[in-house]
């Protein structure tokens, strides 16, 4: 009786395999269980208590430059630090280099403000897409409004209250840079070395190695690697979301994996003694 059962297990159809993992991947996509909450980085934690601290009515620069191919792990770092940002009452001011990004951007702008009740031109800006982007950081140390006189839309940029004493980069608290391009890079190079402005980046986990030498000598205030970065800033300001339902996810899915190589081996070796 006992080998009847165990030669059904290894026998199963694949299909309900298939369809207990969907069924697994589904379920913590629509209710994230937040299995990061013991598990957070230190660059993500350094990153997060940094823009906790800066005071209420500060201005930040957020540039986001991802397209959709990497959309599903940058789009939920960038949805957290906006909800970061507009909890803690900062102004917010949008900008991209990738072409890609706007309507991404567009999408998630026209989510997060109405969680918090945000108005835009009063809280926040969506600046215009800019191809050079050299040139454009170059021009901001000196005169923002050289390069963002207008708003996407190609509204007045300096009548805004959003913009209220914001020149150049001495009256930018921050700057967030989340990105799946060197864009990152030139932000370290031009602005917050030469200019002292602080920054965090948001990069893929693919890339996120490579920033470890600039996180050593301190040109960066913190750093979020791919969904896993994501999903920790979720928990850090208590906002599930994409980034903790996808890790979820994930971890779910191997974990079931891991559960049928356990089991069918087990079976395996009893049956071999049988």
């Amino acid at each position: 009786m006992l080998k009847d059962k165990l030669n059904a297990v290894l026998k199963i159809d694949r299909r309900w395999i298939f369809l207990a993992l969907t069924v697994v991947l589904f379920g913590a996509i629509i209710h994230p269980l937040g299995l990061l909450s013991k598990n957070i980085a230190r660059d993500t934690q350094n990153a997060y208590e940094f823009m906790d601290k800066i005071p209420a009515g500060s201005f930040i620069l957020l540039d986001l430059d991802y397209d959709p191919s990497t959309a599903p792990e940058l789009s939920p770092q960038a949805m957290a630090v906006a909800r970061h940002a507009f909890r803690n009452n900062l102004r917010v001011g949008v900008v991209t280099y990738s072409a890609g990004a706007t309507g991404l951007i567009e999408q998630l702008f026209a989510v997060v403000p109405g969680e918090f009740k945000k108005e835009y031109g009063k809280d926040y800006v969506i600046l215009p897409y800019q191809p050079n982007a050299v040139a454009v950081m170059t021009q901001m140390a000196s005169d923002l409004y050289g390069i963002y006189d207008k708003d996407k839309d190609g509204k007045d940029t300096r009548s805004m209250p959003v913009m209220k004493g914001i020149q150049n980069y001495k009256n930018i608290s921050l700057v967030v840079c989340i990105a799946g391009t060197s864009i990152t890079d030139i932000w370290v190079a031009y602005v917050g070395d030469k200019y002292n402005v602080p920054f965090i980046a948001g990069v893929t986990a693919i890339s996120q190695p490579g920033y470890g030498p600039y996180l050593q000598k301190k040109q960066m205030r913190g750093l979020l690697g791919g969904m896993k970065g994501a999903a920790e800033y979720e928990h850090l300001i208590k906002t599930p979301g994409k980034g903790s339902s996808g890790i979820d996810a994930l971890s779910l899915a191997h974990v079931m994996v891991a559960a049928l190589i356990i089991v069918s081996n087990i079976a395996m070796v009893i049956l071999k003694y049988l």
